[in-house]
């Protein structure tokens, strides 16, 4: 690198700055003319004494005795310092904006899609097309979580929430998946959303996964193979949380208040029995109770509630009750500080 004309101009004496020149003397980029080349034709455009900083590396001085060497040190250190807030900073400041951005996805509707989509940009992903939501719930560690092209934050509460968008051959399922098995590996409870191809919705994605996940993590959820199930009243829930409500009064509800009234186990009797496949048997080797004893608690049940668990009709509205009942849970548990 070398100053436009420098073979016509001399240093100022004293390296003091040029003080009749109206404009900057103009400044030539060559290849390969490293470091110390930048800091010499800089040091001569502006008639002072220049140091550069380079992103590893100690500082290239120009001309090299400018600085005493008892200074040295000091320069570096400072070299040092504003490196490391060079770099991290922005890093900062990004995951900051992208946990603002979900947190904001996590309590509504977004307020300008065209603002959202254009913020996904910024963070690397274009979530035009939509996107699926992959929460992680528990006490995982992030240190060597494969991320992909999907957009990730931490959240309050122990949460971690990634942004597929619906781009690719594999639309986003592939990825999405990845980004679930690499939480799981990590240690969270892991809950997927359905596909959002609305930008729009994108907060229903990422409300669905969280719910999904602090769902998987509640140990009287028989989650396993019915996250469809749940999705469908999740989405009854997201629509109007008052349905899912008259449906837990409709079913479960009585048979909380019989078993605070009278000390009884009808509820965890019906969810063992239910997440047994209707099996007598195993609930009762599950419940380390006699068959007679989990017979007459289903009776019970029946009594209670007017729906019958040996029935399909009956059991599958006690099903959806009880299911309505942990979602509803669960959403109360996410929207409690801390």
């Amino acid at each position: 690198m070398s100053r436009a004309d420098s073979a016509n101009t001399k240093r100022p004496e004293g390296w003091e700055a040029q003080t009749g020149a109206s404009q900057p003397a103009p400044l030539a980029i060559v290849a390969g003319d490293g470091i110390e080349g930048v800091a010499r034709s800089a040091s001569e455009a502006l008639g002072h004494p220049v140091a550069v900083i380079p992103s590893s590396g100690a500082p290239v001085v120009w001309p090299a005795d400018a600085i005493p060497t008892e200074c040295r040190e000091e320069l570096v250190a400072a070299a040092a310092t504003i490196t490391r807030l060079m770099r991290s900073g922005p890093r900062v400041e990004q995951v900051a904006a992208r946990g603002a951005m979900v947190e904001s996805l996590a309590a509504g509707p977004p307020a300008d899609v065209g603002e959202l989509v254009e913020q996904g940009r910024r963070f690397g992903v274009d979530l035009a097309a939509g996107a699926i939501a992959v929460c992680g719930r528990g006490p995982g560690s992030l240190d060597e979580l494969e991320v992909g092209g999907a957009l990730v934050a931490s959240l309050p509460g122990a949460s971690v929430v990634g942004l597929v968008p619906l781009t690719g051959e594999e639309d986003g399922e592939g990825q999405a998946a990845t980004l679930a098995a690499s939480l799981g590996e990590a240690g969270f409870e892991v809950g997927v959303s359905g596909p959002r191809r609305q930008p729009a919705l994108l907060h229903e994605a990422v409300r669905e996964a969280m719910l999904l996940a602090e769902l998987a993590s509640a140990p009287d959820a028989a989650f396993a193979g019915q996250e469809d199930t749940y999705r469908l009243l999740i989405g009854v829930l997201l629509r109007d949380p008052h349905e899912l409500q008259l449906l837990r009064e409709h079913t479960i509800s009585p048979l909380v208040e019989y078993d605070a009234e009278h000390d009884t186990e009808l509820l965890g009797t019906l969810g063992t029995f239910l997440a047994r496949h209707g099996s007598t048997t195993e609930t009762a080797d599950t419940m380390r109770l006699h068959r007679h004893t989990v017979g007459y608690r289903l009776s019970r049940v029946q009594e209670v509630s007017g729906l019958s668990p040996y029935e399909t009709d009956g059991r599958e509205r006690l099903s959806l009750g009880l299911k309505a009942a942990q979602i509803l849970a669960a959403s109360e548990r996410l929207t409690q500080p801390g």
